[in-house]
């Protein structure tokens, strides 16, 4: 555990609603964070009372040193989610599928420990990106599985419910991929760009 130094690096999604947060360390040590902001990275979580997570009032959490997180009043990391179709209803109905039914298999766990673990990079750039063809695509998604859910939830009978589970993981795993490919090529064509303008640049100055 450390306090942040200095400004958050690239990469770090929130939801920018107050929760309260348990961290329990590899070695044992428990950290209870009470009515705080948290942000997720691939690599680190930050917790603050300050929603702008100045360095001074921002406590960072390295997953490699964690041991469990818990995270209680809000659920937490559903950051394609978010970027793609913001707060509300669709994000709420998502995250009872993924706590109440996903998170009771080992298969579903293992599918909700990938996406938190590749989801804050390709969140941020969704949110850079609203009007991308990947964010749209996403976005549509994301509003069909929200609508199966529903769909789920008012039926009665077991096999319909457990079919709909079903469809419903294959979209979920589905989006993931379109989200990830999306992001590779988006950050892709940007490197290319800059590479592209470094080089004119550099001719520019020859000439």
């Amino acid at each position: 555990m450390s306090d942040e130094d200095g400004s958050a690096a690239d990469g770090f999604v929130g939801d920018g609603r107050r929760k309260h947060v348990t961290v329990d360390t590899a070695g044992g040590e428990r950290h209870e964070h009470g009515d705080v902001y948290l942000r997720h990275s691939v690599d680190a979580f930050e917790v603050s009372p300050d929603f702008e997570f100045p360095a001074a009032e921002t406590t960072r959490y390295e997953k490699a040193d964690l041991a469990h997180v818990a995270v209680t009043q809000h659920h937490s990391a559903c950051f394609v989610t978010t970027a793609a179709a913001g707060e509300g209803e669709t994000l709420d109905a998502l995250r009872s599928f993924r706590d109440g039914t996903m998170r009771r298999t080992p298969v579903g766990r293992a599918l909700v420990g990938v996406y938190e673990a590749v989801s804050p990079p390709v969140a941020a750039t969704l949110a850079d990106h609203p009007d991308a063809r990947t964010t749209r695509v996403v976005r549509w998604l994301v509003d069909r599985c929200a609508t199966l859910v529903r769909v789920r939830e008012a039926r009665t009978t077991p096999l319909a419910r457990d079919a709909l589970a079903v469809a419903l993981t294959l979209c979920y795993v589905v989006g993931v991929c379109v989200a990830l490919a999306g992001h590779a090529a988006i950050r892709g064509r940007a490197r290319l760009g800059r590479i592209s303008r470094g080089r004119t640049a550099r001719r520019s100055r020859g000439g």
